[in-house]
């Protein structure tokens, strides 16, 4: 059914449709010998017509030679059937449709050939037996131009038609390409602003939150739990040993635990509103909102027990253990300055160094009287 529309719907279609129909109508003038022999000239182009039918590629020249010949044939058969007299120059208008779609890109030809065949017909008028006067054949001559020149008017609008809608779809084709590319540039701009912000807030070793962001996010954090009457806690993280590894083992190694200790604190964090941070060379930070001294001090062990975890490779081919001894101070539970917080955190970080290392201290009154440098 669907092939049998698009056959309805085509003009190629229409016009062989067309053909067959006006060849069997021919029929009629069986009685005429010279109408037998066209009915044989429409019923075999009519056939190959509906052969080359979407099967020839170069069926349009078959189309041509049809057009020129239906003009010289029809103009027999109008002269034959009577001139003036003879219904069958209803035959041109096939002919006309021909050139109408053959010439549908160019008006110019279509016209010309149009006026030909009004000229043609004129001249098989004046040509045909019998007496006619000269203003009937002027008549039906102004008659058939009026409705002739319909044929290059609807191939000139129907042209016209086309070139709108190809305008248009150029016009929507450069109108998505320049999207396209709109869109390419913010995600390129959007990328590039993002590696900016990236590269400002990121320590570029460990991709932790770098000391810049540190001192900016704990004093939004302190604002914070001010306005909102909740805590935060601070854990400070001090690599053990971490001068000897530099000393023994170069500082590729150095960089290697940073980096490894580093992946296992964004390891634990993830999926929290913890803010890991680098802070100093081997300090790390970590910040825990809503958390008062003890919710800190537990995840600081949670931290401390997953980085005693961590092996990294060493040139003699073993695995180096690692630890981090961890200092934990609460806002305002023992402080009450951003700054109160870091120093306290700092004081208990240092005295888990001095208690042996990889270990916790909370921060507790006891531990004021410790002189700890300010970062």
């Amino acid at each position: 059914m669907l092939t049998i529309l698009r056959f309805l719907t085509n003009y190629e279609a229409f016009l062989v449709m067309a053909r067959c129909f006006l060849t069997l109508l021919l029929l009629l003038f069986a009685g005429n010998p010279a109408m037998v022999g066209a009915f044989f000239y429409f019923a075999g182009t009519s056939l190959g017509l509906l052969l080359t039918y979407r099967r020839w590629q170069n069926r349009h020249v078959l189309w041509h030679a049809v057009k020129v010949l239906d003009l010289f044939v029809v103009s027999g058969m109008v002269y034959l059937g009577g001139g003036l007299d003879s219904d069958l120059y209803y035959y041109y208008y096939l002919t006309m449709a021909i050139a109408s779609y053959i010439h549908e890109d160019s008006y110019a030809l279509n016209l010309a050939f149009t006026v030909a065949v009004n000229a043609v017909y004129l001249v098989t008028l004046l040509l045909s037996p019998g007496t006619v006067t000269w203003q009937a054949i002027v008549f039906r001559s102004v008659m058939f131009l009026a409705v002739s020149l319909l044929f290059p008017v609807m191939s000139y609008v129907e042209h016209q038609r086309q070139a709108t809608e190809e305008r248009e779809r150029r016009a929507q084709a450069e109108r998505d390409r320049l999207e396209r590319e709109m869109e390419s540039m913010n995600r390129e701009v959007a990328q590039y602003a993002f590696d900016l912000h990236q590269m400002a807030v990121l320590d570029q070793l460990t991709k932790l939150h770098n000391h810049n962001y540190f001192h900016t996010r704990i004093i939004v954090e302190t604002e914070k739990s001010k306005q909102q009457g909740k805590s935060v806690a601070l854990i400070l993280f001090d690599i053990d040993n971490f001068k000897r590894v530099n000393d023994t083992y170069g500082h590729s190694v150095g960089d290697e635990v940073l980096r490894s200790i580093s992946s296992r604190l964004l390891q634990v964090s993830q999926g929290t509103y913890w803010v890991p941070c680098r802070v100093g060379g081997e300090e790390l930070a970590l910040l825990v909102p809503d958390a008062d001294l003890q919710a800190g001090y537990e995840a600081a062990e949670r931290v401390r027990s997953e980085i005693e975890k961590v092996r990294v490779p060493i040139p003699t081919g073993e695995l180096l253990n690692v630890s981090v001894s961890v200092g934990v101070a609460s806002f305002p539970e023992n402080c009450s300055t951003h700054q109160q917080m870091i120093d306290r955190a700092d004081q208990a970080m240092y005295a888990a160094k001095r208690g042996g290392k990889n270990r916790t201290v909370k921060y507790d009154e006891g531990l004021a009287s410790c002189k700890t440098p300010t970062m």
